[in-house]
């Protein structure tokens, strides 16, 4: 293949794998990760790399604390909305982009036919299991293996291997579960010794570098406890929603320390534990990578060797987690460019797996895809209409892109101006909706709460429904009442009230769900109205002329069922006569 049609084809496929890293990050995150980047993140605001404490590799906490930079220059709050979440995955955009760009040189020298080029980027660029782990759940598992793939690249060839101990001690202060390249990676370090020692220097640096910040503020020692050492014994059960062979033998959640077979633990029935017995087979099978990857040499070999380990690694050791499979993936899928005849069907069933075990506890939903999958049917169906009609229009296209001269970092730099634009708008978007009151007007929410009625919890003043900061399509009200429909919130009025303006919402909080009527009633009518108002909608504005009235009602209609319907009555200003 022409180095032309290579760079078009990282092009074409690098922005199709941004659209769908972009799209995917609309899901709904899991829930409980995303409170420990908030509550990393807020750690390093407040007191920066000295007040860390989160079990976190030192790698990637960099980026949280230039995500909590970003936070304490613009002065939003940080909580857990997509704009954590957005900033929070920028490393994994520009790692899978940089997959696709590996995968792309690799396969370009071969001598493969265009579809089957085309199929084998697009496993990597569309891999459901990586957009499911890192864009739709929110985590960052690719990060550091872009470095192993990088290692495992670099240790193969003689003008390269100085750098490959350095990408190896990367990975590691990425993730810690990178150690599972260790056989492969020290397998053929020890082969080609006379050479690979020349990374040491390189690897040294690097390690120095990193661990700069946490000893200069003190906390070095404190990092490494937390991120190696404490996390080891942190979840003690032999399977953490890992479908492996534990799920099978011992059940989701079961202690590790629990012998199999319903053995004793007394005398030596303690090593048919999980925690004895997974450990004990996994080293059989890493001593076996180990003496493979001694002989190995040819790329290929390293990279199947890579992802047999890591598939063990995932099957074998306790404690797992239901995306611990991840880890194979990218290796996979450098080895089904390598070597498709021998590899396809290898990467499509790891694929597959991890795609399933995912989904299992976190798929692909949430409101705020409706948009973007709509979109997308329609641009496909236009675009299937297009071919019908002129079924030439679309190779001339591809002809007249294929003599563009276009850098092939152009992807990169596309990506770096999305993100930087998606920014812009999220700040915008997430900045406190604040209020400079005129000397006549007061807050609705100062005035107290004659009564109400409310079928779920109470009311809440200036805070959600759960008792959380008030936020609506990502952005945070200061002001407001946070209820639940079907509720009526009754309050009496000053004798010179004038107007009411208002804006209401479902909250953040449901990610997306509900549905609800909003509406502001005088004793005798309706005053303003807002139709229905889903959990994807921004916030509905309202004014009202209450002069006169005694007293008003703000009611929240369930629409249906009240599932989800966490309403927000926000920024209520009350206007009196002067």
């Amino acid at each position: 293949m022409k180095k032309n049609q290579a760079t078009t084809l990282f092009i074409v496929w690098g922005s199709i794998c941004l659209f769908a890293n972009i799209l995917c990050s609309n899901a709904s995150a899991f829930g409980g990760d995303q409170g420990y980047w908030a509550d990393w993140v807020q750690k390093l605001a407040n007191g920066g790399f000295e007040k860390f404490n989160g079990n976190y590799p030192p790698l990637y906490v960099f980026w949280l604390w230039v995500v909590s930079k970003i936070y304490v220059l613009t002065e939003i709050p940080i909580d857990k909305t997509f704009m954590l979440k957005f900033l929070c995955l920028w490393p994994i955009y520009f790692s899978h982009l940089g997959l696709v760009d590996i995968t792309t040189r690799l396969v370009s020298k071969s001598k493969l036919d265009p579809v089957k080029i085309n199929l084998i980027i697009a496993l990597v660029a569309l891999n459901p299991a990586l957009l499911l782990d890192g864009p739709i759940w929110g985590q960052v598992d690719l990060f550091p293996c872009v470095f192993g793939v990088a290692a495992l690249y670099c240790i193969n060839f003689r003008n390269k291997i100085k750098y490959a101990s350095m990408f190896f001690a990367l990975a590691l202060l990425a993730k810690f579960q990178m150690i599972l390249l260790l056989p492969v990676f020290g397998g053929i370090f020890i082969r080609r010794y006379k050479v690979s020692w020349r990374g040491l220097p390189a690897m040294a640096v690097a390690i120095a570098l990193v661990f700069l910040p946490f000893l200069i503020s003190g906390n070095l020692g404190g990092m490494l406890s937390k991120a190696y050492v404490d996390t080891t014994s942190q979840y003690p059960f032999s399977t953490y929603n890992a479908a492996n062979l534990w799920m099978l033998l011992s059940g989701n959640l079961s202690s590790d320390a629990t012998p199999l077979f319903n053995l004793s633990s007394n005398g030596i029935g303690f090593l048919l534990a999980p925690s004895w017995i997974g450990k004990i087979l996994f080293v059989i099978i890493s001593a076996y990578i180990l003496k493979c990857a001694l002989f190995a040499k040819t790329l290929r070999k390293t990279f199947e060797l890579a992802t047999l380990n890591a598939f063990a690694f995932f099957l074998l050791l306790p404690g797992m987690h239901e995306r611990y499979l991840l880890y194979a993936i990218p290796f996979a899928c450098i080895w089904f460019a390598l070597d498709v005849r021998k590899s396809w069907f290898w990467a499509t069933a790891i694929t597959t797996l991890c795609a399933m075990n995912i989904a299992i506890v976190n798929g692909f939903k949430g409101a705020d895809l409706w948009p973007w999958v709509s979109g997308l049917t329609v641009i496909v169906f236009l675009a299937a209409v297009i071919h019908t009609l002129a079924p030439r229009a679309f190779p001339f296209v591809a002809t007249v892109f294929q003599k563009l001269s276009i850098p092939r970092f152009a992807p990169y730099v596309l990506l770096g101006s999305i993100l930087l634009v998606e920014l812009g708008c999220e700040i915008k978007n997430s900045l406190p909706a604040d209020i400079e009151l005129a000397e006549n007007q007061m807050y609705l929410t100062d005035i107290r709460i004659d009564h109400f009625t409310q079928e779920y919890s109470t009311p809440k003043i200036n805070r959600s429904v759960e008792g959380k900061t008030l936020a609506v399509k990502g952005r945070q009200f200061e002001h407001g009442i946070g209820t639940h429909a079907k509720s009526q919130l009754y309050f009496n009025l000053p004798a010179n009230a004038e107007t009411l303006e208002f804006m209401a919402g479902i909250d953040d909080e449901v990610s997306g769900g509900g549905s609800v009527k909003f509406s502001v009633n005088a004793p005798d009518k309706v005053l303003w109205a807002s139709g229905v108002v889903h959990g994807s909608n921004p916030p509905v504005q309202g004014k009202v002329d209450v002069s006169g009235l005694e007293y008003i009602y703000l009611e929240v209609d369930a629409n249906g069922d009240n599932a989800y319907d966490h309403a927000d009555w926000l920024n209520l200003v009350l206007t009196v006569k002067k």
